[in-house]
């Protein structure tokens, strides 16, 4: 079985969406969910406050302005590595671990 087959598996068994799930939610529950809502609050507020006349255009101009914005200052980067760094987490790789393994089983058994 190729790599891609089983990554294919690994999506169709619903492990990746269960992975993203529990990524997001630890995020958004953890400390550095927290600090990087707190980070982007200060951030819009900032780019309001120099340039007002972004409240009156229209919410994907706005929204637009603002992603350009924080891809520029690092803002993501920072939370891309926070997130791999929580990837490399025992649960992550054994969970991944452990899913291919049954796929590989599967597949044998077949």
């Amino acid at each position: 079985m190729t790599p891609e087959e089983v990554v294919l598996q690994l999506k169709r068994n619903g492990t990746f969406d269960d992975l993203r799930k529990r990524l997001l939610t630890e995020f958004q529950n953890g400390e550095d969910g927290q600090k990087f809502l707190s980070k982007l609050k200060l951030f819009m507020e900032d780019m309001v406050a120099r340039n007002p006349s972004l409240v009156e255009k229209d919410s994907s101009f706005f929204h637009d302005q603002v992603s350009a914005e924080l891809e520029k200052a690092g803002v993501y980067s920072a939370v891309r590595q926070d997130v791999l760094a929580t990837l490399k987490e025992d649960y992550y790789q054994q969970r991944v671990e452990k899913e291919i393994q049954t796929v590989n089983q599967k597949e044998e058994n077949n």
